[in-house]
């Protein structure tokens, strides 16, 4: 699309274009203006809040599911085998996979669609970190509901552990749910 923002966009997506996909839903939510009913828990301790986010603040909130446009870069090129077709055991989706052939901070994406590659209704990654000062890993998922013909994020959730240097481990779970009616 010609007059999409392709500030960001320094190589072409082989894969599946994670910062469209991120855009598009900040722009969405913002317009059809869904509170959000966000849950915290870190280190045992849970903290759960009601807000109506603006545009910033949900590019903010969804900022971490861009780390998946990893698999695009072109160091990953031709990393990642995509298999699909295969039906989803707890429902009546089917499943596309990108799973890298060699180690990679993303080393698998599932998507879970209906009937066709359009209709995605969750997309669930692993994010995996390892430097000198931490280790994190996080599961990642997206889902989504196209009620109204188009994609529109209704949940979101991020799980891990992060593992600094000469401290515990810390478990956090951040659930993020749009209220729309």
């Amino acid at each position: 699309c010609m007059s999409c923002n392709k500030t960001n966009l320094k190589y072409d997506k082989p894969y599946f274009d994670f910062d469209s996909l991120i855009n598009a839903q900040v722009a969405s939510l913002a317009k059809v203006n869904a509170p959000l009913s966000k849950a915290v828990l870190l280190d045992g301790k849970r903290d759960e809040s009601i807000m109506k986010p603006d545009s910033t603040t949900l590019a903010h909130e969804l900022d971490v599911f861009r780390q998946l446009d990893l698999i695009n870069k072109p160091l990953y090129r031709n990393a990642y085998e995509i298999s699909d077709g295969e039906k989803d055991s707890r429902s009546n989706l089917i499943v596309r996979t990108y799973k890298s052939k060699n180690p990679s901070p993303v080393p698998f994406v599932n998507f879970y669609y209906q009937n066709d590659f359009l209709h995605i209704k969750k997309i669930e990654s692993y994010y995996v970190e390892n430097n000198s000062l931490y280790s994190t890993k996080r599961k990642l998922q997206l889902e989504f509901d196209d009620a109204s013909g188009t994609l529109l994020l209704s949940r979101y959730e991020l799980t891990g552990t992060q593992k600094m240097i000469l401290n515990d481990s810390v478990k956090f779970l951040i659930e993020g749910t749009f209220i729309t009616t």
